[in-house]
């Protein structure tokens, strides 16, 4: 009898095993062959966004009007538009646009200060650097986003479209927010969480410039895709991250079923290396770019997951991201979209993978869900209010 009964429980044992390995074998074949899809939605203000991107666009009108004398780029500093001011005294039509959206730009930042003060003078910085319409219009979208329930507030705010004249002068506003202190109106950046991640990031600051430069792409969209992953990260390891990363102040590496910094699955690194070398493929971004990921050894898969997973070196890490942005956009820009200028829509792509990248005249904000102290973001939510947040700006973000 006891003979009967330790046998059965062998072939439970056996049978056990057998189970768990199928399936983790069909998990692996899986991740390897991209059968996973990341669970992802449509954002609550998708639509939003894509007004947004529409509407601005009549913004590089401004841009290029402030600079058409100088033949300088439409980024600017504040002063300089001032000096386009005075300068295009000759035509009276240009020299009022100007001063009305001077203007009316600074009434915006005084509307959001009474609201927001932090995030006005996080606004006013980057007003100060770069007077780029479309930035700041950016940045004042992704404020009012988070006070959308506010309808007073948000009336003023629109009002600050039609308006000639406002009661503070520009030195009186600047004075007002120069030196304001407090919460910021993006919960997520007053968590421990980021402290920790901004930190590391600026640690990484030379050589996310350099594969940036390499990849040809703008390193703040870089950098709202990595902060996405590493908060992601922080907050669903947490105890991971508490005891590794945060006492070095040093990134989280993903080392599951996406490698490294950025969270790159082995699949996606495959499908960069092979559209670097594709002149037929719609990802294909130019000769120039073929030899970027040259392996130097035989052992291709093992060299990559080195690359991919170096801890004490992320440059890998930043280029692999930097050229899946680059073939996102060139994928786009060849069926007539530009969406360059689109970091919310560029990291929704970049979360849900080459597959599910379709260019089209209404994409879709939004991608897998991260939970930060309560508070649900889309993975493009969250990218877009970091990118337009104005944080890390003073490091050249």
């Amino acid at each position: 009898m006891f003979m009967k009964v330790l046998k059965i429980i062998l072939k439970l044992i056996v049978y056990g095993f057998a189970v768990i390995g199928l399936i983790l074998t069909a998990g692996w074949f899986a991740v390897k062959y991209n059968l996973t899809m990341t669970v992802a939605m449509v954002d609550k203000n998708n639509d939003k966004y894509q007004a947004a991107s529409l509407k601005y666009a009549a913004a590089d009108k401004y841009d290029q009007l402030a600079t058409s004398t100088s033949g300088s780029t439409s980024t600017l500093a504040i002063d300089d538009l001032e000096r386009q001011i005075t300068e295009l005294n000759n035509t009276s039509q240009q020299l009022s646009e100007l001063k009305l959206r001077k203007l009316r730009d600074l009434c915006k930042i005084s509307v959001i200060g009474e609201a927001a003060p932090v995030n006005a003078k996080n606004i006013l910085d980057v007003y100060k650097q770069n007077a780029s319409e479309w930035l700041f219009n950016q940045m004042v979208l992704a404020v009012s986003l988070r006070l959308e329930n506010n309808a007073d507030w948000q009336s003023r705010l629109d009002d600050c479209d039609t308006v000639s004249i406002i009661s503070l002068s520009e030195a009186e506003i600047i004075k007002a927010y120069a030196a304001a202190q407090g919460q910021n109106i993006f919960s997520w950046s007053n968590t421990e969480s980021w402290s920790v991640v901004e930190r590391a990031v600026l640690k990484d600051e030379a050589v996310i410039r350099k594969a940036a430069k390499e990849a040809g792409v703008d390193p703040r969209t870089i950098v709202s895709i990595l902060i996405v992953e590493q908060l992601r990260l922080y907050n669903t390891q947490r105890e991971y991250f508490e005891k590794f990363f945060k006492p070095l102040s040093i990134l989280a590496s993903a080392n599951k079923m996406a490698w490294g910094v950025m969270a790159i699955k082995e699949i996606t690194a495959i499908d960069v290396e092979k559209n670097l070398t594709s002149p037929n493929s719609a990802f294909y971004i130019g000769e120039s770019y073929t030899h970027l990921l040259d392996f130097t050894s035989a052992d291709i898969p093992k060299e990559r997951y080195d690359r991919l997973t170096n801890n004490k070196d992320h440059y890998y890490s930043y280029l692999y991201g930097g050229l899946l942005i680059k073939q996102l956009i060139a994928q786009w820009d060849k069926s007539g979209y530009n969406i360059a200028r689109r970091p919310e829509l560029i990291s929704t792509l970049f979360n849900i993978g080459f597959t599910r990248s379709k260019p089209k005249a209404d994409p879709q904000v939004g991608g897998s869900i991260i939970t930060i102290s309560g508070v649900d973001y889309t993975f493009g939510s969250l990218s877009h209010e970091f990118y337009y947040s104005g944080l890390l700006s003073q490091f050249g973000y």
